[in-house]
């Protein structure tokens, strides 16, 4: 099987959704419902990934793809909710950048992760056509 742009762009995205749940972990404020919203994203782009490797492309599962999209943006959104007051404090000076750096690098990886799988949802994901 030729592998389409949008695949190439779903491996990306999977591998950024690992790293961003990998930064995740060493954040000093977690709640597990992000862990498991990325997990969640990151188990929907490699089932899509091994489904097409093994049975070849169909079209509805790109939808792994957009629930993938979905679920890192979800990750990403109740993540804020931990942060908003450690940022409060960031910029009033009471806490450091220490503090927040791994969120932010987790929040980096899962946006870039999120515009990924979007993209790749709106490409043909393999050359095989239906």
């Amino acid at each position: 099987m030729k592998k389409g742009f949008g695949m190439i762009l779903a491996v990306i995205g999977t591998i950024l959704s690992l790293v961003a749940l990998i930064l995740y972990a060493k954040a000093a404020n977690t709640t597990p419902i992000v862990r498991y919203l990325n997990i969640a994203a990151l188990v929907c782009a490699v089932l899509f990934l091994v489904l097409s490797a093994k049975l070849g492309e169909k079209s509805w599962w790109g939808l792994l793809v957009s629930a993938a999209a979905v679920l890192m943006m979800a990750a990403f959104g109740f993540s804020l909710v931990t942060e908003v007051e450690v940022l409060g404090y960031l910029i009033s000076g009471l806490r450091t950048w220490a503090d927040v750096q791994f969120w932010a690098f987790f929040s980096g990886a899962a946006v870039l992760s999120w515009l990924v799988f979007m993209i790749a949802s709106f490409t043909r994901l393999g050359e095989n056509k239906e």
